[in-house]
């Protein structure tokens, strides 16, 4: 039998001779070997099991009895030495084998060991009852040297540890540190009290708070569970590690210098420093080597820790937004299979409407050739022949709309016995072809708008996912910091929530006592914050809400006058903030006047500001009220979109012009004018939206018009009146306003042909 065979019967492999890489497992066996527990040594026999290689098992039972004979002596040797034998016996034997199973093993293997040892010395009852859990303790440290091994071996793919393995990590750890128990250098200085002080302060510095604390907890207690102070040193190891984490942020020397202060702070209240299980001297011995750890090992603890001595719980703002993110990818994604279904079926009944020019041909063959003497001759004998005449007389009908006996090519109408009944069954049939591929392509293009309108609604719900996802965030931090300027000021915020958007606005949700002045708390909350905070409203949670302040605000002016000074009005005008600190202005200007005119544009109007009340984009909202438009249900509805969107935070300006009349911009001295780049919305499917940008500061004036306006007064450079008109100085943007409509009016003749809407607007910094 083969050496994989064997390998695989018996789950484990043979023997085999030592390598120098064993030197470390075998170190750290003999440290596990010596440590003890209230007069017990199980976790020697609990490591050889959980981690030791058994193809070199008679080294690990050399290091166990090596470890024993130096503490225990020769007295208890016998007993874990059984045990250890026995265990090894099992994982030969074993068939079927887990970490459940593996540790009821060495748990029996310790009992059998014991059981063997009290036949030769048994004293009582207590004997048993110290055997039972001695065997318990070493199943459950098999348990965790296990889980300790498998995030050593794993730390370099690993981003964080589990918390049981963050535990076992610390207690093995304890237990090696005990292992150096008994080791003392002159003036009684302790190996394992040096050690454990560089542990802990390793712990303190490259991981969390709650990671240094529990860790120091955990190597204070088993690094000297043999000693009835355990408890003592425990308490000290936690408060060093906890002062040592808090002082990191001046390096190792801060770590290092908290560490010392949590001990001396023990050693006063103590009053006697020979009654602390660790010395100040031992510290001190500690602290300095972590201080002249070198680079390379810092860099390896750091990147240990970091990876693996972290507990963080997730957020419950995070499990929202991956909540709500994951539902809307779902939605977008059911939608965009949507939209490709009806892609795939436009273009497939397109492919099968290319083929009904050849039942043209069967149609008229079936009307003119069925009772000709000759048609066997013209389709059979000579197809080839007659087949290419028929395309070409397709080619007259489909250039000159008509086909007629004189348009007959001669060697079709010598070799036709019915010519003139050809051509008018030919002109007949082609009509209803011509039809049918009307029909068709409408139906076609109908299907490609609603494609279309899918895909604008994938591509919605998307945005909805980025947003939620990347959009906002809870700054807990702020929070502890409202509540404690509050009670500064005399006032107690009993439920405080800050939440910051993707464009740094803040809203602050405050609970707080009737009857406080809302300007204690915005003058607060603008300290806090570093920036301007504004009462805003009561949520429906019966909270306050502040929310930052944009930069600048807008100075708007409308006017407008109908055609022929009628009642109805076909251009739309509006203009309204979001949350995000952009404002828009929008001028839709339906196509003609009248009451079809104005349901046009206040419908395109209406929806372009549901989407972008909804926090959609500029392109998006666009392209679907488009499609939209597009499918025509009733008539033809086109409109111009003219929109203006102002960032009052940054001051950009970008414009969106669908068929929109020109825009005058004044920036400082200098006058610029934003022409249109595409045809109004509605007249085809795929719209070319491309925004334009402009950079406006305090001051600055914008013109946004329709052509009732831009095109009065036609003289050598349209709108240039317009430009002497912007860097007039006004009061106000509702007279800047004012003054442009009346001097439209007045070069028009004082005759409105159609139309007209100006919007005055000036940004102002606050």
């Amino acid at each position: 039998m083969n050496q994989p065979e064997i390998k695989e019967r018996r789950g484990t492999e043979t023997l085999r001779a030592p390598l120098l890489k064993d030197a470390g497992m075998t170190g750290l066996l003999i440290l596990a070997g010596r440590a003890s527990v209230l007069g017990m040594f199980p976790f020697g026999v609990a490591f050889f099991a959980a981690c030791f290689d058994k193809s070199i098992a008679y080294i690990g039972i050399t290091a166990l009895c090596a470890a024993l004979m130096t503490t225990a002596g020769r007295y208890m040797l016998v007993k874990y030495l059984i045990a250890a034998l026995i265990f090894w016996i099992y994982t030969r034997l074993a068939k079927k084998r887990s970490v459940v199973t593996d540790a009821a093993g060495v748990g029996g293997a310790m009992f059998l060991g014991g059981a063997v040892f009290l036949l030769y010395n048994f004293a009582g009852l207590y004997d048993i009852f110290i055997l039972f859990i001695e065997a318990a303790v070493t199943s459950v440290m098999y348990i965790i040297f296990k889980k300790s091994q498998g995030l050593m071996q794993s730390r370099k793919k690993r981003a964080q540890t589990a918390q049981d393995e963050l535990i076992s990590i610390s207690v093995s750890a304890g237990v090696m540190i005990t292992g150096l128990t008994g080791i003392v250098f002159p003036h009684g200085i302790s190996l394992a009290s040096i050690v454990s002080v560089y542990a802990v302060l390793c712990m303190a510095m490259y991981s969390s708070l709650a990671a240094a604390g529990s860790g120091g907890l955990c190597i204070g207690f088993l690094a000297s569970m043999s000693d009835p102070s355990a408890v003592v040193m425990m308490g000290i190891f936690g408060i060093s590690a906890l002062l040592a984490n808090l002082l990191k942020a001046f390096g190792r020397f801060g770590a290092a210098l908290g560490f010392l202060g949590g001990t001396a702070v023990a050693l006063l209240y103590a009053g006697n420093s020979f009654t602390l299980p660790v010395t100040i001297l031992e510290t001190a011995i500690g602290a300095l080597l972590f201080i002249v750890t070198p680079k390379k090992l810092r860099v390896y603890l750091n990147a240990f820790f970091s990876r693996s001595l972290r507990i963080e719980t997730l957020s419950s703002d995070v499990r929202v937004k991956d909540y709500l993110t994951m539902r809307l990818e779902k939605i977008s994604d059911a939608f965009k299979s949507l939209e490709e279904c009806f892609e795939s079926a436009s273009g497939k009944r397109l492919k099968t409407y290319n083929k009904d020019a050849a039942s043209l041909f069967d149609e008229v063959a079936d009307r003119v050739c069925e009772s000709c003497p000759s048609a066997a001759k013209c389709w059979q004998s000579e197809f080839t022949r007659t087949y290419k005449n028929i395309m070409r007389l397709l080619d007259i009908i489909e250039t000159k709309g008509i086909l007629t006996l004189s348009a007959l090519p001669p060697s079709f109408r010598d070799r036709c016995l019915r010519s003139e009944l050809f051509v008018m069954e030919f002109n007949h049939v082609y009509e209803l072809y011509k039809k049918n591929l009307v029909r068709i392509g409408e139906a076609v293009s109908g299907r490609d708008l609603v494609a279309r309108q899918y895909g604008e609604i994938s591509a919605l719900m998307d945005g909805m996912a980025g947003s939620i996802n990347d959009g906002f965030s809870f700054r807990e931090d702020l929070e502890e910091s409202v509540v404690s300027e509050l009670d500064k000021v005399g006032i107690i915020a009993f439920e405080v929530s800050v939440i910051e958007s993707e464009q740094g606005k803040i809203e602050a949700y405050l609970g707080v006592s009737n009857g406080i002045e809302t300007g204690k708390i915005e003058a607060v909350l603008s300290e806090v914050f570093n920036t301007p905070m504004a009462y805003r409203a009561q949520s429906a949670g019966g909270l306050m809400k502040f929310t930052s302040c944009a930069r600048y605000s807008v100075d708007i002016g409308i006017r407008q006058i109908t055609c022929d000074y009628t009642d109805v009005s076909g251009d739309c005008i509006d203009s309204f903030s979001t949350d995000d600190y952009k404002h828009y202005i929008i001028i839709s200007d339906g196509m003609g006047s009248g009451r079809r005119a104005m349901t046009e544009s206040h419908l395109t109007l209406k929806l372009i500001r549901e989407f972008l009340m909804s926090g959609f984009g500029v392109y998006t909202a666009i392209d679907m009220i488009n499609s939209a438009l597009c499918l025509k249900l009733d008539y033809e509805c086109f409109s111009t979109i003219d929109l203006l969107c102002i960032d009052l935070m940054t001051g950009i300006c970008e414009f969106f012009k669908i068929g929109g009349a020109e825009s005058i911009v004044r920036r400082g001295d200098s006058v610029e004018t934003v022409f249109s780049v595409s045809l109004p919305a509605g007249m085809i499917g795929d719209i070319k939206i491309q925004g334009q940008t402009k950079r406006l500061t305090d001051g600055d004036t914008v013109i946004m018009m329709t052509d009732g306006v831009s095109e009065a007064g036609f003289g050598t450079v349209r709108t240039n009146w317009l430009k002497k008109e912007i860097k007039m100085p006004y009061d106000s943007m509702d007279a800047l306003a004012q003054s442009v409509i009346e001097n439209a009016v007045k070069k028009s003749h004082d005759s409105v042909v159609d139309d007209m809407t100006v919007a005055a607007i000036r940004l102002t910094e606050n």
